[in-house]
């Protein structure tokens, strides 16, 4: 029970007694959240004899703070397989592997060398929490198309055949 033992929440039209009829119940799982639970006689409208009962609510979620992630759009890819190549070639890999511990060994090196590569050649981004990962900077580049064919197709709306309005359906339907 959130509302604390001995507040009253009802005065009786006649006699004035104050009585507590009202209770507010949570689950204990959701009690911590209550930040306090009070009944206010003086908020209450004049026809009626119940008290207004104020609960007040923590319920802020918790915020994450975005950890930088690596940007692999904006990696040269190019230049990161002649990296790779040089770091592989620094370290060669043995012809056959006679047991499971050159195996093991074999795939640390090869890990350890992808990560120099990509430590060297992939850039950090650090993401707004409001960006969307799926959009593209050629997305950005047709939207802008899109909208000064939309321009150009709104100034000419009183010539219907002109072949503005085609060619902005067109740029329309490819973005």
């Amino acid at each position: 029970m959130t509302l604390p033992k001995d507040i009253p929440t009802l005065c009786a039209k006649v006699s004035k007694n104050l009585t507590r009829p009202d209770n507010v119940f949570c689950s204990a799982s959701f009690a911590d959240f209550f930040v306090s639970c009070n009944a206010h006689p003086h908020l209450a409208p004049g026809t009626t004899d119940h008290f207004a009962i104020i609960s007040v609510i923590d319920l802020l979620p918790p915020t994450v703070e975005p950890e930088d992630r690596r940007n692999w759009r904006a990696t040269d890819w190019e230049e990161f397989n002649k990296i790779l190549e040089t770091e592989l070639e620094a370290d060669p890999m043995v012809a056959g592997y006679a047991s499971e511990a050159e195996v093991l060994a074999g795939l640390t090196r090869l890990d350890s060398a992808i990560n120099r590569c990509v430590e060297k050649l992939v850039p950090l981004c650090k993401p707004c929490s409001h960006s969307k990962r799926w959009w593209t900077k050629e997305l950005t580049v047709q939207m802008k198309e899109r909208n000064a064919h939309a321009l150009k197709s709104f100034r000419k709306r009183d010539l219907p055949f002109h072949p503005i309005h085609e060619e902005y359906r067109r740029v329309r339907n490819n973005f």
